[in-house]
């Protein structure tokens, strides 16, 4: 009842955007996996990434966390939280590709360069006041070759999650910039895999069954 009536005082909404740029040549799409992601922060987002920075650092301290070391293994998924935007940004990007089938070894590797031009959270007081306020991040991402020397497509993303009320708040949660960072590379393998969302349920159930079909041989033997 509770979280029905959260529903009922809340008037959240997603819009998702991604608009290509330049196109993949086709031999690559659904063809290439992700090496490497370099993120570049442009003056518009700067302030506002400083922000949600520092608290990050806060979530880093108060779990007893050793201060980020680039020459570490990869951060387990439970540390993303608490890591510099520029560090959590391709460790999510890489996850979510992945997931999505552009796996290593699969076709060409490439490098994604993304250029941080917005990001911000929500503000409590004006999805109160008026009725809405958003979580937002948009950014460019170029796609290169392995060797970085060869631009092959770009694409424009921008996510805006807006969330209207207390009940709308109260149900979106934390972690929100890690939710951005997962919503903006959900788009970017759309993209790279030439997926709608159809496709991708398609693929999900595939991946689903050839997992179950190897447990149950493995299961058997």
């Amino acid at each position: 009842m509770l979280l029905a009536a959260l529903f009922a005082a809340s008037t959240t909404a997603q819009a998702k955007q991604r608009t290509v740029i330049e196109d993949l040549p086709k031999e690559i799409v659904d063809n290439n996996h992700v090496t490497a992601v370099e993120v570049i922060i442009a003056d518009t987002a700067r302030e506002k990434l400083d922000k949600l920075e520092a608290k990050a650092a806060e979530k880093r301290t108060a779990a007893g966390l050793a201060a980020y070391d680039p020459a570490s293994a990869r951060p387990a998924h439970t540390e993303y939280a608490t890591l510099p935007f520029e560090v959590m940004f391709p460790l999510v990007m890489q996850d979510v590709t992945r997931d999505w089938g552009l796996t290593e070894g699969k076709g060409v590797p490439i490098k994604l360069r993304i250029t941080v031009e917005a990001i911000k959270t929500a503000n409590a007081a004006m999805a109160l006041l008026i009725s809405s306020s958003s979580d937002e991040l948009a950014g460019k991402v170029d796609i290169f070759n392995a060797t970085g020397d060869q631009n092959l497509g770009s694409f424009y993303v921008h996510v805006l999650n807006s969330h209207g009320g207390w009940g709308g708040l109260l149900i979106r949660g934390s972690g929100i910039r890690e939710k951005l960072a997962e919503e903006f590379s959900l788009e970017s393998a759309r993209i790279l895999t030439g997926s709608t969302k159809k496709d991708w349920k398609k693929r999900v159930k595939a991946r689903e069954k050839a997992a179950q079909t190897s447990i149950a041989s493995a299961t058997a033997n």
